[in-house]
């Protein structure tokens, strides 16, 4: 019914046994590599903060993600961690041997992962990906700084190229220009949508260069995060968890896919912030986001409408028919275990809800 609807049933509380490590790697020349790792039984996930950021930038959904995936989570501080001059002499080829050599110690080197890269994090990652394409099964970029968005930037005149940083910066885009992220790795770019120049403008050219880049693969993937600023981690970390829990669990095996999906969603209901909740209710209400899901329905577009429609039960979790609407998304979507969960929970939130009771009896029979 023009909508919506998701679940609620068997909610229990996710509890992990994952230990967290923190650990210094030698790396060589003197140099150590500061390491929090949350251990896990599944392909591990590599994090790459932005400039002079560290792990500390990650501690947010890190264990969330662990959680749900039961993935060994790697956050580090990289050699240049910080914002001292000297250490961005060290070089961008010196900073990757090092995570390489200290990923070997930690018996992670070739090895299958995923990585996530936070604003010049994409370009870290980017070079890591393309040296190990073998091992990288999959990455999520959350508003990262591609080779376009800064041969842009580099290409303004008030822009000093002998100051240290920046020179560091354009060894990183000349080295990622010459070695760019495979095409053939499945990748997810989240876009803060409301992105502005320092002058307070939308930034066009940073919303261009990354949909260039999503172009220029049909396995890459643009979500675009509203009423955020570019640490999209940390002004909407479920929507984050669930861009990455999501693509992570296209490399597992179907039960454990489907296992992972489950928590997922059951850990995006719980972490549902109050008042961002009652901040986006402001401008979007129940009958709207629900118009605007069956709008792709109606086109055929059905995994967009079940996000929608995800969208709609977490910002209206009492609404029965948020629940019947996801719960027909999921039935044109052969999804049928989601279908039956989401209309039962329809209703019980509402009995006089004949269009649920219709559709369980068809169901059922």
């Amino acid at each position: 019914m023009k909508k919506l609807i998701i679940i609620f049933v068997g909610l229990i509380p996710i509890i992990t046994t994952a230990q967290t490590i923190d650990t210094i790697i030698n790396v060589g020349n003197g140099r150590k590599l500061h390491f929090t790792i949350i251990k896990g039984k599944e392909a591990p996930i590599l994090f790459e903060s932005g400039l002079g950021n560290g792990a500390d930038v990650w501690k947010g959904i890190t264990k969330q993600i662990a959680e749900v995936t039961g993935a060994t989570i790697i956050t580090y501080d990289r050699l240049s961690y910080g914002q001292e001059p000297k250490n961005f002499e060290i070089g961008f080829e010196n900073e990757t041997n090092a995570l390489q050599n200290a990923l070997q110690k930690l018996g992670y080197e070739n090895k299958n992962m995923m990585l996530v890269g936070h604003s010049l994090g994409g370009m870290y990652a980017s070079y890591f990906g393309s040296r190990n394409p073998a091992y990288v099964k999959a990455a999520v970029f959350i508003d990262d700084a591609n080779i376009c968005s800064l041969s842009n930037y580099f290409n303004m005149p008030s822009i000093d190229k002998n100051e240290m940083v920046n020179k560091y910066i354009i060894d990183i885009l000349n080295t990622v220009i010459k070695n760019p992220m495979p095409k053939s790795i499945p990748l997810t770019d989240i876009l803060a949508a409301d992105h502005t120049d320092e002058n307070g403008n939308l930034d066009t050219i940073w919303s261009k260069c990354h949909k260039d880049f999503v172009a220029e693969s049909p396995k890459r993937t643009l979500l675009s995060a509203y009423g955020v600023g570019h640490a999209i981690h940390t002004d909407n970390p479920p929507f984050v968890i669930n861009a990455i829990v999501t693509l992570y669990a296209e490399f597992l095996i179907p039960k454990q896919k489907a296992a992972v999906l489950e928590k997922a969603y059951a850990q995006s209901l719980i972490m549902a912030n109050e008042s961002k909740k009652n901040e986006i209710k402001f401008g979007h209400s129940e009958d709207d986001i629900t118009s605007w899901g069956y709008s792709y329905l109606e086109k055929g577009d059905i995994e967009k409408a079940i996000e929608i429609f995800k969208i709609n039960v977490l910002l209206y979790p009492l609404g029965w028919n948020t629940y019947d609407c996801l719960g027909e998304a999921y039935l044109k979507d052969g999804q049928i275990q989601l279908a039956l969960k989401n209309y039962k929970k329809s209703l019980e939130l509402n009995p006089k809800n004949d269009n649920a009771v219709k559709v369980l009896d068809k169901i059922s029979k």
